[in-house]
């Protein structure tokens, strides 16, 4: 026992919370829990868009926190921390293609998200120079619609008005450039995430 009363658990300072989880305290996890894990799921969210991948992604990282939770500093800032290592577990799960799909569906948005930590900041900017380099790989025609799908946020009816074609033909060919941006980016996301692993 540590005298501390439950009511008092949520004045505590990260950096003595963080000892007391470094001491088994699941109270102190649980109020670190709940100061952290909504404003992760937001960030998450903006990355994902899936609520329930979402979910999994945030569990992972707060039971990572407790498995390795004799490492930790006190002196660390956790919320740093914290939002760097749900970066890092967004990458890699990129390289295991588990939320690929809607990657691609918002590559715009993705564009947008700001990570204070410099290193994660170049990471991603590589993540998207690779994907952006296999999508100036696809025929011309082909690559055109993509971008006017996902960059420009038309519509399919949009598109077609605007290139003269039907909207057919402009499912079809954004159906074939995820098609073979799919086949082509889990090989390039793995070489990016095995040589900037280390965090």
């Amino acid at each position: 026992m540590n005298g501390i009363k439950n009511s008092d658990y949520n004045k505590l300072a990260d950096e003595v919370l963080i000892n007391l989880i470094r001491q088994d305290d699941e109270k102190a996890f649980a109020v670190l829990y709940e100061r952290y894990s909504g404003a992760l799921y937001v960030h998450a969210y903006g990355l994902i868009q899936n609520r329930e991948d979402t979910k999994d992604l945030l569990q992972r990282v707060f039971t990572k926190i407790w498995d390795i939770r004799d490492t930790l500093h006190s002196e660390i800032n956790l919320s740093a921390y914290l939002y760097q290592m749900l970066k890092n577990m967004f990458i890699n799960s990129l390289a295991h293609n588990k939320v690929i799909d809607r990657y691609l569906d918002n590559l715009s948005g993705y564009a947008k998200t700001y990570v204070a930590d410099t290193d994660y900041r170049i990471r991603e900017k590589q993540l998207q120079a690779c994907i952006q380099s296999e999508i100036q790989q696809l025929p011309p025609k082909m690559r055109e619609i993509f971008e006017l799908s996902r960059t420009a946020y038309l519509t399919h009816r949009e598109i077609a008005e605007k290139l003269g074609i039907s909207e057919k033909t402009v499912k079809n060919q954004i159906t074939n450039a995820l098609k073979l941006l799919k086949s082509r980016l889990p090989h390039l996301i793995f070489l990016l995430v095995l040589f900037q692993a280390r965090p």
